[in-house]
């Protein structure tokens, strides 16, 4: 047992309770605050715009995919904090860009011309494409599109599920 000072008492003496729990020196803890705070965040999302969302996000999330909403215009609004850690771009760095922003000379225009098509016309769309890093470097990303319905059933957002491909 470690003993660990709890407080000290009014007579300075010290007394110890056992430390039970290594939360605190896991290295796991800082990713599980990530994705408790984007869970929150989302939910904040779903909320406020009045979404019907169909997807588990919080598994997702958990199994360190990539989530990122645009509006209608495919401006980015809101990433989970595994956008960084992927592409070396901060969320408030790239909220009001397009994701293309992350397309590079080697992406495929095909590829491109499939995703514009299908979220032109509001469909889910599943693919991979070539995308590039903050630093240049380019990487394999799976992605999943899905357009988002209000509760009233209109189109008015985004989800992109990513994840990088090795």
């Amino acid at each position: 047992m470690l003993d660990v000072p709890a407080f000290v008492s009014a007579e300075d003496k010290k007394l110890a309770i056992p430390l039970l729990c290594w939360d605190i020196a896991n290295p796991a803890l800082e990713k599980r605050v990530h994705i408790h705070n984007d869970i929150q965040q989302l939910e904040n999302l779903i909320v406020s715009h009045k979404w019907q969302l169909g997807i588990n996000f919080k598994s997702l999330l958990i199994e360190n995919h990539t989530l990122i909403v645009t509006n209608l215009l495919r401006q980015i609004i809101w990433t989970s904090q595994s956008f960084q850690t992927m592409t070396g771009y901060k969320s408030e760095d790239v909220v009001g860009l397009t994701l293309s922003f992350l397309q590079g000379p080697k992406t495929n225009l095909q590829t491109k011309m499939f995703i514009k098509e299908k979220l032109a016309n509001f469909e889910t769309l599943e693919t991979r494409i070539l995308n590039y890093r903050k630093n240049g470097e380019s990487y394999w990303c799976s992605i999943k599109i899905f357009p988002i319905q209000n509760i009233q059933g209109a189109i008015t957002h985004y989800i992109a599920v990513e994840k990088e491909l090795n």
